[in-house]
């Protein structure tokens, strides 16, 4: 019976740290406002034709108006000499909902608008974690299930986009897109 007690008060034991450090987990929102900051990298995307993976520079700023739930993120892709592409995108969150809500912005294009619920996948410390957004949405003109894995390492972020038909088997996801940014002075 000693024996018993003991193997289910080191189970017990074993198990606290995790429940105490789950249940101190900052929200998806209060980590993505620790994106706050000036980043550069480069954005590797997926062409459906070639099935070559293609990098371009890019250069984000992430800011926030201070009221804990929106960011505003602004990208600029080069794309060559004669090609800056600027794209601002303005995020609320809903910590309620575990949603967050983007309209994107880039000239020649319609705004876009998105909402993709979100959560804390995994959680180290405030620069050590990871995110998914879900969304059901389109790619490649087709309807889309999306998937967004965002993992912070320190001053690296690394944001993988993977698709699938909507509703397919989940060995159908594919890589579409990736950006890898680490922070810079700001």
């Amino acid at each position: 019976m000693h024996n018993r007690l003991a193997v289910i008060a080191l189970a017990l034991t074993l198990l606290l740290p995790v429940t105490v450090r789950a249940q101190n987990a900052p929200s998806a929102t209060e980590l993505r406002l620790g994106l706050v900051g000036h980043w550069s990298g480069s954005l590797g995307y997926r062409d459906y034709q070639s099935d070559v993976l293609f990098e371009i520079p890019v250069t984000t700023v992430i800011s926030t108006p201070g009221d804990g739930a929106t960011l505003i993120q602004q990208s600029l892709f080069d794309d060559g000499p004669t090609k800056p592409v600027w794209i601002t995108t303005v995020s609320l969150d809903d910590t309620t909902a575990g949603a967050s809500t983007s309209a994107s912005f880039r000239v020649g294009n319609a705004p876009e608008l998105s909402t993709e619920t979100v959560r804390v996948a995994a959680f180290a410390d405030p620069t050590h974690w990871t995110l998914v957004y879900s969304e059901t949405g389109r790619d490649d003109d087709a309807p889309a299930d999306i998937r967004v894995t965002d993992t912070r390492d320190g001053d690296g972020l690394l944001s993988v986009k993977e698709v699938r038909p909507v509703g397919a088997v989940e060995e159908a996801w594919r890589f579409r897109s990736q950006t890898r940014l680490t922070r810079i002075d700001d």
